[in-house]
């Protein structure tokens, strides 16, 4: 089985400023329909060529001010289809279901996501800590789930949702094997990561630097591997790396099982 996961970044494409710590003021604001159309095509072809049985497709917009499209979960499924790659999936806002940060216009549009291949039983659970509080809960076989995660950037509600995570995964394998794939924010390198795959029993599986290289990270952070998979010990990874595509301002990641 293989599993991609990808942080789209809202499809606002890699043109920060400030040596890349400062997203584009005009498109992070009101979007830019020449970035957003690029960036949905390099998606399109990533998938095309890599074929997954999984996609985990961090932040898309499902319908803001900021994108051209009715929603850029299901206009990727149509381009997709349009390739002759059919998937299913199922998105969910990552603040939450209920409250104010998803009642806000803007807010409530932003989700992630998740694409198979085949018909699949996918649940949405919302951890207490921090504001990005989803967490997607894939049944890839029956003996095998997957959770898609995307963790707080600050470091003490990170490491409130790393404990929980882990109750979580130990509650919902029931004698499965696991696999936890997502973007766990992790610059300073030593935020809990450790202690979550101690905790719920799960071995990192570590691709490889998934950010670029910036001229003040050794001042600012301590990793640039942000974008994870951890998986069963028993689960046998045949390959785990970073893909050389710029989508966002991270790479995207594969995982292939035996």
């Amino acid at each position: 089985m293989k599993l991609l996961t990808c942080n789209a970044g809202y499809l606002l494409g890699y043109e920060n400023v400030l040596w890349g710590y400062v997203p584009p003021p005009v498109g992070s604001v009101l979007g830019d329909t020449a970035v957003e159309r690029r960036s949905l095509e390099r998606l399109c072809a990533l998938i095309e060529r890599e074929r997954p049985d999984v996609v985990s497709l961090l932040e898309v917009d499902q319908g803001s001010h900021r994108t051209v499209t009715d929603g850029q979960f299901e206009t990727l499924r149509e381009r997709l289809t349009e390739r002759g790659l059919a998937y299913g999936g199922r998105v969910a806002n990552k603040y939450g279901e209920a409250g104010v940060v998803p009642s806000l216009p803007f807010f409530g549009h932003l989700g992630n996501a998740v694409l198979y291949r085949s018909d699949r039983t996918t649940r949405t659970h919302y951890l207490s800590a921090g504001r990005k509080r989803l967490v997607l809960e894939v049944e890839l076989t029956s003996e095998t789930v997957l959770f898609v995660v995307h963790l707080s950037l600050g470091a003490r509600s990170r490491r409130r949702q790393l404990r929980e995570l882990a109750e979580l995964v130990e509650t919902r394998a029931d004698g499965r094997e696991v696999i936890v794939t997502g973007d766990f924010n992790s610059f300073d390198g030593s935020d809990g990561v450790g202690g979550f795959a101690e905790t719920a029993g799960l071995e990192a599986q570590v691709p490889g630097e998934t950010i670029p290289s910036r001229p003040l990270d050794d001042l600012l952070v301590s990793s640039r591997t942000l974008d994870l998979f951890f998986c069963s010990p028993e689960l046998p990874v045949e390959r785990c790396d970073v893909l050389d595509v710029q989508l966002s301002d991270h790479r995207p990641i594969v995982l292939e099982t035996g």
